[in-house]
C-alpha cells in the first residue's frame, strides 16, 4: 500500500509543479506591436491588459479619431499574439499534465 500512495503522492507533486511553471509561463507573456507606420506602439500582458502605449509625436498631428482607430487596431494585433502565446502554454501544459 505504501508503494501505492508514494505514486500517488509523485504525481501530485508533479502536477503541482506544471500548475507552477504552467502558472509563470502565462505571467510571463508581455507582447509589444508597433503600428506599419511605427507611430504607435502597444504593450500588453499575459491577459491582454494595455501596460504600456508609445505615440510618436507625428501621429498627434492628424486627426484624432484615425489615431484612436490606429491605437485600437494596434492593440487587436498584440492581443491576437497574446492568444497565440496562452494557447501555446495551455497547450503544453494539457500534454503535460496528462502524463
Amino acid at each position: 500500500m505504501s508503494d501505492d500512495m508514494d505514486r500517488i503522492e509523485a504525481r501530485a507533486a508533479a502536477q503541482l509543479e506544471t500548475l507552477r511553471r504552467t502558472s509563470t509561463a502565462l505571467e510571463a507573456i508581455d507582447v509589444r506591436v508597433t503600428s506599419p507606420d511605427g507611430l504607435v506602439t502597444v504593450r500588453l500582458d499575459g491577459v491582454c491588459a494595455l501596460t504600456d502605449l508609445t505615440i510618436a509625436p507625428a501621429a498627434t498631428r492628424g486627426d484624432a479619431g484615425a489615431l484612436g482607430r490606429q491605437i485600437v487596431a494596434v492593440c487587436a494585433v498584440a492581443a491576437r499574439e497574446v492568444m497565440v502565446r496562452r494557447a501555446a502554454v495551455v497547450a503544453a501544459f494539457h500534454e503535460e499534465f496528462a502524463n
